[in-house]
């Protein structure tokens, strides 16, 4: 399996964990466990829309990439337009993805793209644009598809910040591209 193919499988993998279910404020904490220090969430915040809806937290471990703890924060629900959905997650950056992105200059691209579209997919997404972005220097990609067979759409957004990844999305069935815009532009690391 050559390296690109790897990095896509990988980024498959975290995303299909990170689609549980997933509070609008991380934070930090040290854990010790067995004297190995476990890594740390960095602090940020992000408005989530005010709803009769409750944002959900999970966290999973994913063996398969180093037993990395991938936690999500999500709303989901539906309003007179239909569904929505807001979600944040977030893990570690792995070690795999680390050792491929030394060796393949365009590896964190493809990954993020990998992790985007892999999401997006398996609530109908179709017809992909990016746009290569960035949060405060630090290297990300946007994408937005269509779902609902064209009568809604998904936003997203990856970074990688430090050693962390982040994937913020937003969509809906006829939701407007105002709030989506609005929930995306809220996300702020707490210096």
């Amino acid at each position: 399996m050559n390296k690109i193919a790897q990095l896509g499988l990988i980024a498959f993998v975290i995303l299909i964990v990170s689609c549980s279910n997933g509070q609008t404020k991380s934070e930090t904490t040290t854990k010790k466990t067995n004297e190995a220090i476990a890594h740390v969430i960095p602090e940020f915040d992000i408005k989530f829309p005010e709803t009769k809806f409750k944002v959900e937290k999970t966290e999973n471990r994913d063996p398969s990439l180093g037993n990395i703890l991938i936690t999500n924060w999500i709303l989901q629900g539906k309003d007179e337009n239909g569904p929505f959905m807001y979600f944040v997650a977030h893990n570690e950056f792995p070690k795999k993805l680390k050792d491929l992105e030394k060796t393949e200059p365009n590896s964190l691209e493809v990954a993020f793209q990998a992790m985007l579209t892999s999401s997006a997919i398996k609530l109908g997404g179709t017809d992909f644009e990016f746009t290569n972005i960035e949060y405060d220097d630090f290297k990300g990609l946007e994408s937005i598809c269509k779902v609902f067979n064209g009568d809604g759409i998904i936003k997203s957004r990856v970074y990688k910040i430090n050693n962390d990844l982040f994937m913020i999305s937003a969509g809906g069935k006829n939701i407007d591209i105002k709030k989506v815009d609005k929930f995306l532009n809220s996300f702020r690391l707490k210096k």
